[in-house]
């Protein structure tokens, strides 16, 4: 059975670096990551996995009520939730079988993800 992991975090996030080891774990356990399609750590977790060549990738997206395209995409496949940004964060928690969340202790959407998750999460304040 494969193994799905949430990577989630803070749109203010320029850097990573931190969270690069736990990242890289989770390529080498072959487990399958879903991620938002939101600058900051969302399109940083994509663009580091695609250029490690991690194909096992699935980028979700709010529909707005059928009008929302996926951002920030990085070529990997979609799936679009109906609703906004808090309804597909619920979608991913709600499949997700691990979390990684990279935090600028702040941002109140990344807070609400570990909430969702509670201890299946590993939180990296950044």
């Amino acid at each position: 059975m494969t193994k799905i992991v949430m990577i989630s975090g803070s749109r203010s996030i320029k850097d990573i670096s931190a969270g690069l080891p736990s990242i890289d774990r989770i390529m080498e356990l072959k487990f399958s990551v879903i991620v938002g399609d939101a600058g900051g750590v969302d399109q940083l977790v994509q663009e580091y996995l695609r250029q490690s060549n991690y194909l096992n990738v699935t980028v979700y997206f709010a529909l707005w009520g059928g009008n929302g395209k996926p951002r920030n995409t990085t070529d990997y496949v979609t799936v679009g939730i109906a609703g906004s940004y808090v309804d597909r964060d619920i979608a991913m928690c709600s499949v997700c079988n691990y979390g990684l969340a990279l935090w600028d202790g702040r941002s109140r959407g990344t807070r609400d993800n570990i909430d969702r998750t509670g201890k299946k999460t590993k939180i990296i304040t950044i």
